[in-house]
């Protein structure tokens, strides 16, 4: 340093004439002072710095192998999502029981509300009916006493009868009252059995008329299987029956598809010639077996019909079939 401390006050005050000389050099005595302090300190931690530091020699780690490790891992991390897991159906649960309870706190509040509101109407009622009552019953007296005036006016001549009471005069509107809606029950009543009786009388007359078309096209179904036995018995052709949707619905089952032959290039119409040939040796069995399939099929023929008939087939169930199917 160019100055020592000691001297550099008494130079600078003994030198300084004027103010602005004495603060700049004041200010150049605080630098000095505080590059000195800072030299100081420097020195202070060169002389006090610590020395190296001397540990023991120490295994770290690789006591457990790497797949020990990441199986560890792999359990932490699927114990820390379980409880996760746990943890948040444990809030959900909470969150669930907290808005119930809110719930029902809020259905207790609504109950209660209605209770209130159900037991002021009451009372409102119960008022009501009291601030009125003796107007209506005034209202009563004067409804009767006109009544009676009335009923005084018209009956005057007969001055020797008893005027009747209040109490009479109403009970005798009641009856008649009674009696003029009596008398209009039994009217509608009366109307709603004639009503009945026409219905019942309509639908009677339906079912005998659909039992009179099928009662006919039975009769034309069962003439016209007579027309094509003569006619295969006699060699002529027979002459085409004209079926109608009606007959067509009564005789054909369509539940019945299997029951149908699969294979018509085999039957064929035989020979009424050859009809009786095998009848003695046919099997009890299967003559009954085709005779319910006919039946199945063609319910509205006779059974001693179809009997005859597969009789003439000799059990073939084709050739039957194909006689009756017209």
């Amino acid at each position: 340093m160019p100055f020592a401390n000691f001297h550099l006050p008494a130079l600078i005050f003994s030198h300084c004439h004027k103010p602005f000389m004495c603060v700049e050099i004041k200010c150049i005595s605080l630098s000095a002072d505080a590059q000195k302090e800072e030299e100081e300190l420097r020195r202070w931690k060169e002389e006090n710095r610590p020395g190296p530091i001397q540990l023991a020699p120490e295994r770290l780690g690789g006591a457990v192998s790497l797949a020990e490790v990441r199986q560890r891992q792999q359990v932490e991390l699927r114990q820390s999502k379980l409880r996760k897991t746990l943890r948040k159906e444990e809030m959900d649960q909470k969150k669930r029981q907290a808005e119930e309870e809110e719930n029902e706190k809020k259905k207790a509040l609504q109950r209660e509300k209605a209770t209130k509101l159900e037991m002021r109407k009451k009372q409102e009622d119960e008022q009501r009916q009291k601030l009125y009552q003796d107007d209506k019953q005034m209202k009563t007296e004067e409804f009767l006493q006109r009544m009676e005036r009335s009923s005084s006016s018209v009956s005057m001549a007969a001055s020797s009868s008893i005027p009747a009471s209040s109490w009479t005069k109403s009970h005798e509107y009641r009856d008649t009252r009674r009696e003029e809606e009596n008398s209009d029950l039994l009217k509608k009543k009366e109307e709603q059995r004639r009503k009945a009786e026409i219905l019942e009388e309509k639908q009677k007359q339906q079912e005998e008329d659909r039992k009179r078309r099928t009662e006919a096209d039975h009769r034309r179904v069962n003439m016209a299987f007579l027309d094509r036995l003569e006619a295969g018995s006699s060699g002529r052709v027979p002459e085409p029956m004209t079926q109608t949707p009606e007959s067509t619905n009564v005789w054909l089952d369509d539940d019945d598809d299997d029951d149908e032959p699969q294979d018509t290039a085999l039957s064929t119409v035989p020979n009424p010639s050859e009809l009786h040939t095998d009848s003695e040796e046919e099997n009890d069995c299967g003559h009954m077996r085709t005779l319910m399939k006919l039946q199945n099929r063609f319910p509205y023929y006779e059974l001693d019909m179809l009997e005859e008939i597969i009789k003439q087939c000799n059990g073939n169930y084709q050739q039957a079939y194909e006689l009756l199917d017209v």
